[in-house]
């Protein structure tokens, strides 16, 4: 075990000698992160306690560390909620997690697999009832992320085992527009400022490509499709760049969305992303209300009359159906 770096971690107040065990599970599927808290008996005079958060990660999925690191995914942050008379009593204590360059951020990451444990010193200033505790994450396989996820949980400390709720969390999507439904005409704003309709782009084969900054996979796509664009475009193919920073977001964090966006925009400057980009903003809401997208990167082909055609997996699906669509 290694000090990492704070965590700015929350947790609870007078343990019983047994401890107490809090899980919290989102009620979305996938749901490949369970997380258990659990509290050790410390010192009653010094009203301190040892705290223990631990991840249990699905197989094939990761979870990003806690330090922020300039570009690249949304790191973990675990935070004490306020009004529980709680406070850290030192630093914590966390095994070193997996580093590898990312290809697609373009720098090195960090992540754990399998399990993880975070070891929590905390002091309690006053008598206390209960544990709340907010855990921002985000999780991914190598061809899908999940967006971010904020959760809330809260327990009685009665020194007994006890499933928590989960208090706020992603919102679930609805089930989408079927293929040969007609996309309704939806406004958004582009990555200028100016106002946009979809409707503009009917008499065009057009990809809704809903992606962000956070989400590697996404990334991966932008060599494929701007070889699709620079093939297809001239013959009557659009591309719609539609950044979902805070999809699944219920309560959006505001300096997250802010620093999100600001990535966006800087990926979109220097990789040579030149289809129009609409904003996060315009995004999330027909992401979620229209299409019920989940997770990261989802791509929506939309043809001439505005009927969707199909979802795609793959960006070299592109090379399939274009040809026949473009004749």
């Amino acid at each position: 075990m290694r000090l990492s770096r704070l965590l700015q971690l929350a947790v609870l107040t007078a343990f019983t000698a047994w401890g107490v065990t809090v899980t919290a599970q989102e009620t979305d599927e996938p749901n490949p992160i369970t997380w258990t808290l659990k509290g050790q008996p410390g010192s009653p005079a010094r009203k301190t306690f040892t705290v223990e958060l631990r991840a249990r990660i699905d197989t094939g999925w990761h979870l990003y560390s806690t330090d922020k690191i300039e570009g690249g995914p949304s790191p973990t942050r675990i935070t004490l909620m306020p009004g529980q008379n709680l406070e850290l009593a030192g630093e914590i204590d966390s095994p070193a997690p997996h580093s590898a360059y990312d290809p697609n951020f373009q720098v090195a990451t960090e992540y754990y697999e399998g399990e993880v444990t975070f070891t929590v010193p905390i002091r309690s200033t006053s008598a206390a009832t209960k544990v709340r505790l907010q855990v921002r994450y985000q999780t991914c396989t190598p061809t899908v992320c999940l967006p971010p996820k904020l959760v809330e949980l809260e327990t009685p400390l009665t020194g007994d085992e006890s499933q928590s709720q989960t208090i706020a969390g992603s919102s679930p999507g609805a089930n989408g527009l079927a293929t040969g439904t007609t996309v309704v005409d939806f406004d958004f704003t582009d990555f200028s400022g100016k106002p946009r309709h979809l409707s503009e782009f009917r008499g065009k084969i057009v990809l809704l490509d809903f992606w962000a900054s956070w989400c590697s996979p996404c990334l991966a796509d932008i060599p494929q499709l701007k070889t699709a664009y620079e093939k297809y475009q001239p013959r009557g193919f659009e591309i719609i760049g539609m950044d979902s920073e805070t999809l699944g977001q219920k309560d959006s964090d505001a300096e997250f969305a802010r620093e999100a966006q600001m990535k966006a925009r800087e990926i979109v400057a220097t990789r040579g992303v030149h289809w129009t980009q609409s904003t996060a903003q315009s995004s999330v809401p027909v992401a979620a209300a229209t299409f019920g997208i989940e997770n990261l990167p989802a791509k929506i082909l939309v043809d001439r009359s505005g009927k969707v055609i199909a979802r795609l997996k793959n960006v070299s699906e592109l090379d399939e159906w274009l040809p026949k669509l473009l004749q």
